[in-house]
């Protein structure tokens, strides 16, 4: 999923950089929504770079402290 947020990323990052060259990268859009098209893209790009993972768990030291702990008898 990172890889795929990373390539989104750079892909509205090159879509709009080419939109100052008078390139159109999504020529399949309609004009209205082809002007968003690299925030849409990018958008979605960074949600899949933060989605969390169900494979790794939040393992994280840091927040051990903020859990839970058995109460002691």
């Amino acid at each position: 999923m990172h890889i795929l947020g990373y390539i989104l990323i750079i892909f509205a990052l090159a879509d709009f950089a080419s939109s100052w060259m008078g390139i159109n990268l999504t020529p399949f859009l309609p004009n209205a929504i082809a002007q968003f098209s690299p925030i849409i893209i990018g958008g979605i790009g960074y949600l899949l770079l933060n989605a969390k993972s169900t494979q790794s768990g939040s393992d994280d030291p840091a927040l051990d402290r903020f859990r839970e702990k058995p109460k002691k008898k």
